[in-house]
């Protein structure tokens, strides 16, 4: 059997004849790297209507997004942000960034969401911002989070990095907070060949003073005061956005079908937990996440037959930048920790493959636990 891994390239792939085609076709009609400014202003109004927003900025990374929306936030010195311990560490680092102090909370075991009650927990007089991260493609509860936000006068920023396309009562995750970031890396639904990142936000002034930290690289006092240049987004990136837009709803559709192939064949055996979606949520996932008490065993197993699975994040409390942290404030995290596999999924994926995976996962739980 063939190796089966992430294989986010096919879609590439599968799309590289457009790209060339809408490169040459942009390149034909600028007469300067400046003209790549409408191009962008264009993408930016299809994807704040694609989101339900009125207002979107692109920018050069989801990373970059999150240091932004928290300046735009006024997070800062003697500040604390509220964030998930289970989430990547780069929301971690933006708040350091900004001289605020980060503040994780456990997640919820039914989803592996950010807990509402533990948020609710965390909150002080210092609180000025939670950064409520959408985990594996699953919606937080941003109804919840969004409430305490606004009784406590915090600002609510969604992270949709890893969950883009995925939504809640109807709506597109990144149209409940003040302001949500976005991230268009290589193996997201919506992607670019490299980088890239986007912001969604609920008026012009906003949107026009975070285009301008990019555009005025010339300002030595904003530049010290920002700590960085931040930089827009690619023309390369843009491209592959604009070609992938027309075809969303297909690598969304060659997405679900793979998530319901792996919750029918593994949702329902002795030793496994897997994360359905909760009622009037729809996620897109970006990976399938599945624990096992026996992990490192099953992913030897994997292996060995040629299914290339990922291992899980380190929860943030686990991390150098919170040693101290006490561990026993994070049951959940620890718990996926030390139990959790990613099994591949990417867009375009066949069903044979998806099939083999299962079929393997299934193989491995009859030899050792039923």
């Amino acid at each position: 059997m063939a190796a089966i891994r992430y294989e986010s390239i096919l879609v590439e792939q599968a799309l590289s004849r457009e790209y060339a085609a809408e490169m040459d076709r942009a390149l034909k009609g600028m007469s300067g790297l400046n003209d790549i400014k409408p191009m962008i202003r264009d993408f930016e109004k299809e994807f704040a209507r694609y989101i339900g927003v009125e207002y979107a900025v692109a920018v050069n990374s989801g990373s970059d997004a999150l240091k932004m929306a928290l300046l735009a936030a006024g997070v800062g010195q003697k500040d604390e942000v509220i964030i998930p311990d289970l989430t990547y560490q780069a929301v971690a680092l933006a708040v350091f960034y900004c001289g605020a102090k980060p503040v994780p909370v456990d997640a919820r075991i039914e989803d592996l969401q950010m807990d509402p009650d533990a948020v609710k927990k965390a909150i002080t007089k210092k609180t000025k911002a939670v950064i409520a991260a959408h985990m594996f493609g699953r919606p937080c509860d941003v109804g919840q989070i969004g409430r305490l936000c606004r009784d406590n006068n915090i600002f609510f920023i969604e992270d949709v990095c890893q969950a883009e396309s995925s939504s809640a009562n109807g709506r597109m995750l990144g149209s409940f907070g003040d302001m949500a970031v976005f991230s268009f890396s290589y193996y997201k639904p919506l992607s670019s060949c490299g980088g890239g990142g986007g912001m969604v936000l609920f008026n012009d002034e906003e949107a026009n003073r975070i285009r301008h930290w990019m555009e005025d690289w010339q300002n030595d006092v904003e530049l010290v005061k920002l700590g960085q240049r931040f930089a827009p987004l690619s023309l390369m990136d843009l491209i592959a956005l604009r070609v992938k837009f027309s075809h969303l709803k297909e690598i969304i559709r060659s997405r679900l079908k793979i998530k319901a192939l792996y919750e029918q064949g593994l949702g329902t055996i002795k030793g496994l937990a897997i994360f359905k979606d909760r009622p009037q949520t729809e996620s897109v996932a970006q990976n399938f996440v599945v624990c096992c008490q026996q992990r490192d065993q099953m992913v030897d197993f994997l292996k060995v037959h040629g299914i290339m699975v990922q291992r899980p994040y380190l929860p943030l409390h686990q991390t150098a930048s919170f040693k101290g942290t006490k561990k026993e404030k994070f049951p959940v995290s620890r718990w996926y920790s030390a139990s959790a596999l990613h099994l591949p999924l990417h867009s375009f994926m066949s069903e044979e493959k998806a099939k083999d995976v299962v079929k393997c996962c299934r193989s491995f739980l009859r030899e050792n636990i039923l």
